[in-house]
């Protein structure tokens, strides 16, 4: 295995297979399931992106490890771990698993759970390595973006945006307002709004203009 642990990128960390502690938040987990095994130091998980929750760890696996040899899995969950999920942040030491890696502990298997998580729509969008710098830590869909109006008296406000596609031509996204702005620019919280790339002398940014 890579001896790199994180901090990853969240743009490193999505759909990878990790190798993690057991910490105190994924002890937890294990403890109130009754899932705990004194042989398994470790377990392996996936991590991917919810929409709603950001880049979550999925417990797939407990293992034990010894130096020089691959990781030994003493027990795999039922349906990947359903359940046994936590946020991406509360993960404290892993080092991610080539794909060579996850292939020799036949990880690499058809997932269909994955389908519900990866709209295509979502998978364009996260392909997106331009839109990486606006994104949120831990929430990959979610964006920073200057909104305005075109009553120019309303000065424009930084805001929150989920993205949930893009235009054909790939120019412009539609998302979703995560939060109220203080003047009315005419949109609300939980409301659509169109979002394109702008610049100016001090570089690049997202925007999106109401009224």
């Amino acid at each position: 295995m890579n001896d790199r642990t994180a901090p990853y990128s969240d743009r490193e960390n999505i759909d990878r297979w990790a190798i993690a502690e057991i910490g105190p938040a994924i002890s937890r987990i294990l403890s109130d399931k009754g899932l705990m095994r004194p042989d398994a130091a470790r377990c392996i998980g996936f991590f991917y992106v919810d929409h709603e929750e950001g880049i979550t760890f999925r417990i797939h696996s407990l293992c034990r490890t010894e130096a020089g040899r691959p990781p030994e899995i003493v027990v795999e969950f039922e349906n990947h771990g359903e359940g046994l999920i936590l946020p991406s942040d509360e993960v404290e030491a892993y080092t991610l698993l080539s794909n060579d890696e996850a292939n020799s502990l036949s990880l690499l298997e058809e997932q269909r759970w994955r389908i519900y998580y990866e709209p295509e729509p979502l998978r364009a969008v996260r392909k997106r390595t331009d839109l990486d710098r606006f994104r949120a830590p831990g929430y990959f869909d979610d964006v920073s973006v200057i909104l305005y109006s075109k009553d120019r008296e309303i000065i424009p406000e930084g805001v929150w945006v989920r993205l949930e596609e893009q235009s054909a031509d790939g120019a412009s996204f539609q998302g979703t307002l995560l939060n109220e702005p203080y003047s009315n620019f005419g949109v609300h919280e939980g409301e659509m709004v169109t979002v394109c790339f702008a610049e100016d002398e001090e570089g690049r940014f997202l925007v999106a203009e109401t009224g």
